[in-house]
């Protein structure tokens, strides 16, 4: 047998070692390769319906960003699965140096197989993804509610990057992880697998340090991220006081614990959790780094996933944004012209089934000589037009008074006040607040809103322009404008394209540079189109690298098992000789992998619920929906797999048992 043929058969004869490997280098080659075909597409850009290049520079830049991403945590994540499955390979080393392999073929047998499986991951990710680049491109067009779906084209520059970057990638890790093993000591590799692991030593107040990073990493995250006290750089360092705490978690805290339970002889000597607890102890020297690095990633996954899934139905564009189908702002103008109104009724009725409505009315901004401010005022009439639009509740103040509207801005910690005051040039007045009414986002973007009547209005605005010798000298503007509501503005995406360009056009010929005239346009369905793609880009750039993610945190539980795998066979082998059962067997079994594969996905969770609560501090809308759906999406695959495993493990260790 020659040495290609050696290294061939040792990578293929050992899928449990090489298997994982594998898999996991797959799925990121394929996920790598994912975005180089849309970065590289020749009509990517044209597709994405923006109004401006923001949302396809976002995109390029947050793709080549994951693309980068996705490298260095592979490489991360290589490196750190190589080293492992060398060290379980530390006997069998021995004994091909015992039957005459030197030193220098050994370095060069470990290269061959690292680059023989790296490179097979890489050409099959390839293949895989081009096989697939059609449906690839379907779902990237769905996801990113393109108006044409991408077409298919051939992907040869996202094949030679793939290939190119990978290639290296696995030559650098191969050639490092090569001169890692040390073969100086003959003996040491032949009891490799017979050396006890010497036991962690708990200190009660590094077990306390570890609570004490964790929540003051939780406090000031919560802390700064609000609208009052945000900041990033604390924030930063609060993660990075969670990402220490975390450690400590697992490496002090969790060993004084078992190690206490241990002392607890009730406890300890009941039934099984003698073998139970004794095996977790041992084991935690290795099992430290696997649950530190499963925990902190799945909280990433988690948190990035959660993220950008909560800002994609048509509800937050509501919230967010203008809550009306079409809005026209007519700009120093009595009102919106007719054509304008008569062209908008002409397209909403080309649908037969569409039913709309319409509400006109007036903004008068009065300016406040005192704090160089403008009031804005609407008639008690026009608000409740406007409530109608939507089915919203109307509401009525007494003559001589206002009603607040709050803006975006407002902070209920302030409070409403009893009264509000206008000081203009030569006289004052002062209007009794009578309620704050909730937000109206068409609104909302308007400092110092007030309802009032319209008798009251008139009057205010008299006697503002009475303090201008000319009307031309005058700051205070009235404002009309014109809304359309339809409850399928959803489907008027088109439409709202049209008008788009009608009213560019109209402007372009009819606006008033000088007087500041012109018309002012906003479609709802266009705005949420442009949300829709940017929680899509936000999907990509998250789904992929935390699946990534994901998928090397799986990997390193598997290694993390496969590397014990012999060792628990001859344990569990001389147990069952002296009287354990498969029933007991299977309870043992099953309590160290629920540990292995569910302590740091809830640790996970905790972590990924405070940075939840954080952004919720941020937001108007609700986010809780969709973060349930996904932490429930990361328990049921970590369900599966851990189910999986469990199964291929006992099914290992039952044959020893026959």
């Amino acid at each position: 047998m020659s040495f290609r043929q050696f290294v061939i058969n040792n990578v293929r004869r050992n899928p449990k070692v090489y298997g994982p490997y594998f898999f996991t280098s797959f799925f990121a080659v394929m996920m790598f390769f994912t975005y180089a075909l849309l970065i590289f597409h020749p009509e990517f850009k044209s597709n994405i319906d923006s109004s401006s290049d923001t949302m396809s520079y976002f995109a390029m830049i947050g793709f080549q960003i994951s693309q980068v991403i996705i490298v260095i945590f592979s490489a991360f994540a290589i490196f750190y699965a190589v080293s492992t499955f060398l060290k379980t390979r530390k006997a069998e080393f021995g004994l091909l140096l015992v039957q005459g392999i030197n030193k220098k073929q050994l370095v060069k047998l470990i290269f061959w197989e690292n680059m023989l499986a790296g490179l097979s991951a890489v050409i099959c990710g390839v293949i895989f993804g081009f096989i697939f680049s059609k449906v690839i491109l379907l779902v990237c067009s769905k996801i990113l509610a393109l108006t044409e779906t991408l077409p298919f084209y051939l992907p040869w520059k996202p094949i030679l990057l793939t290939i190119g970057i990978f290639g290296l990638l696995f030559l650098i890790v191969s050639f490092v992880t090569s001169f890692t093993i040390r073969v100086n000591n003959l003996k040491a590799l032949l009891l490799s697998q017979k050396e006890p692991k010497k036991e962690i030593k708990a200190a009660w107040y590094i077990a306390l340090l570890a609570l004490v990073l964790t929540f003051a990493g939780y406090g000031v995250v919560l802390f700064f991220t609000n609208r009052e006290y945000f900041a990033l750089t604390p924030i930063f360092i609060g993660v990075i006081l969670v990402v220490g705490g975390t450690y400590f978690l697992f490496s002090q805290l969790l060993v004084f614990v078992l190690t206490r339970l241990r002392r607890r002889q009730s406890f300890f000597f009941k039934r099984t959790n003698l073998l139970t607890f004794s095996e977790l102890i041992y084991q935690m020297r290795d099992n430290v780094s696997t649950f530190f690095l499963v925990a902190v990633i799945s909280a990433t996954a988690i948190t990035a996933m959660g993220t950008s899934s909560a800002i994609g139905s048509s509800g937050i564009a509501e919230m967010s944004e203008n809550p009306y189908a079409i809005t026209y702002t007519a700009f120093d103008q009595d009102k919106v012209h007719p054509d304008i109104i008569s062209y908008t009724k002409k397209l909403l009725q080309q649908d037969d089934t569409r039913t709309y409505k319409q509400a006109d009315g007036h903004l008068f901004s009065v300016v406040n000589t005192d704090i160089n401010k403008s009031f804005t005022f609407l008639s008690i009439e026009d608000y409740n037009k406007l409530m109608k639009l939507r089915n919203e509740k109307e509401i009525q103040i007494p003559i001589g008074s206002v009603a607040l509207l709050p803006s975006i801005n407002f902070n209920p910690r302030d409070g409403v006040p009893k009264s509000m005051t206008i000081q203009l040039e030569t006289t004052k007045i002062t209007l009794p607040v009578d309620r704050a009414t909730p937000i109206n986002r068409f609104l909302s973007n308007y400092e110092n809103i007030m309802l009032a009547n319209q008798e009251d209005i008139d009057m205010v605005w008299k006697t503002a322009q009475k303090t201008n010798k000319k009307p031309e000298d005058s700051f205070n503007t009235i404002q009309a404008y014109t809304i359309f509501h339809t409850d399928d503005w959803e489907e008027t995406a088109v439409i709202g394209k049209k008008l788009q360009t009608y009213i560019e056009n109209w402007n372009t010929k009819k606006q008033n540079t000088e007087r500041g005239e012109y018309v002012g346009f906003e479609s709802l369905a266009l705005q949420w189109q442009n949300i829709q793609q940017l929680n899509g880009i936000l999907l990509l750039l998250t789904v992929l690298c935390g699946a990534v993610f994901y998928t090397f945190s799986a990997g390193f539980i598997y290694l993390r098992l496969h590397s014990d795998l012999k060792r628990d066979e001859q344990q569990y082998k001389m147990l069952f000789k002296i009287g354990l059962t498969k029933q007991e067997l299977h309870k043992i079994v099953a309590r160290q992998l629920r540990i292995m594969f569910f302590l740091p996905l809830f640790v996970a969770v905790i972590h990924s619920l405070v940075a939840f609560v954080a952004l919720q501090n941020l937001l108007d809308f609700n986010i809780w929906q969709n973060v349930g759906i996904v932490i429930g999406i990361f328990v049921v695959v970590q369900s599966v797999y851990y189910f999986f495993v469990k199964h291929q493990y006992l099914k290992q260790l039952r044959r020893i048992m026959k």
